[in-house]
């Protein structure tokens, strides 16, 4: 694999990286990941928007937004990628000697991207999930892409080891997100997820699905999805950028439904695709 690094695009077993760069001794840095359709990058404007909200919280001293597209698309060309794939771009503080948890506002960003092929997911969009349910124990800025995500790795090998797709966090009484994707349920046709806040990321799949909702008369709210009554909800849904919009079928041991991806998941699913195939 190709990929780039602080100006240089080189095979990943090539590339150096200082062991006094901040993202490896504090985990001070953010990141971003998105993806094609039709082999264009698909909400790149978005995503940059999002990326530029996570430097902005951070501190993070990055400017060279117009580069990224270029980077992307040549870090793919040089992998020789010839269908739709995701992108990772990950932005640390940069490297500082010696180590301290202070650091000078003129230190140099390290900015590294690649690309990898989309691994084939019809089954999980066909059939649905399942999810496992953890208590969110993670820091209360949720909103920020932060590359500090050890408990949401905790929480995903929970899921991964109960045979499930994704773990979905709580915090006291009510679902905040998953660990790497945003939850929607549905009752009475009404589409619910939680509101925006420092506790969950403002996922850009999440924005399209609130687009497609008002769009197509969806009624759509953001609410609180309480833990003490989750099961009194009709479908169930998680989205994110490779994510896209995929079913739950069924959290931890409790079948959701007839145990099928239910009929507004499905409808949503649809829109979903047409509205990616014209962009």
């Amino acid at each position: 694999m190709i990929a780039y690094y602080n100006g240089d695009y080189l095979p990943v077993e090539n590339i150096s990286i200082s062991p006094f760069d901040r993202g490896f001794l504090f985990s001070d840095g953010v990141y971003e990941a998105l993806r094609t359709y039709n082999k264009k990058l698909f909400m790149l404007q978005k995503h940059i928007d999002r990326l530029k909200y996570s430097l902005e919280q951070t501190g993070i001293n990055f400017s060279e937004f117009d580069k990224l597209e270029e980077i992307i698309l040549t870090c793919a060309q040089k992998n020789k990628i010839s269908q739709d794939f995701s992108a990772y771009i990950q932005i640390t503080r940069g490297t500082s000697f010696p180590r301290t948890h202070h650091y000078h506002h003129q230190i140099k960003p390290n900015l590294f991207v690649y690309t990898t092929e989309l691994k084939n997911r019809k089954r999980e969009l066909n059939e649905g999930v399942s999810i496992t349910l953890e208590r969110d124990i993670r820091w209360s800025r949720c909103d920020i892409k932060s590359i500090s995500l050890l408990p949401n790795v905790m929480a995903n090998q929970s899921a991964f080891i109960k045979g499930c797709y994704e773990a979905v966090f709580y915090r006291d009484t009510f679902i905040t997100e998953g660990s790497h994707t945003n939850f929607f349920a549905i009752k009475d046709g009404k589409v619910i997820t939680a509101p925006l806040s420092n506790f969950i990321l403002n996922g850009v799949t999440r924005n399209i699905v609130f687009r497609i909702c008002s769009e197509n008369n969806i009624p759509i709210e953001e609410e609180y999805i309480l833990l003490t009554n989750i099961f009194d909800y009709d479908e169930f849904f998680l989205t994110g950028t490779t994510t896209e919009i995929t079913p739950v079928v069924k959290i931890d041991e409790n079948i959701i439904g007839d145990g099928l991806p239910g009929k507004v998941t499905r409808k949503i699913q649809k829109l979903f695709y047409d509205l990616v195939k014209g962009c």
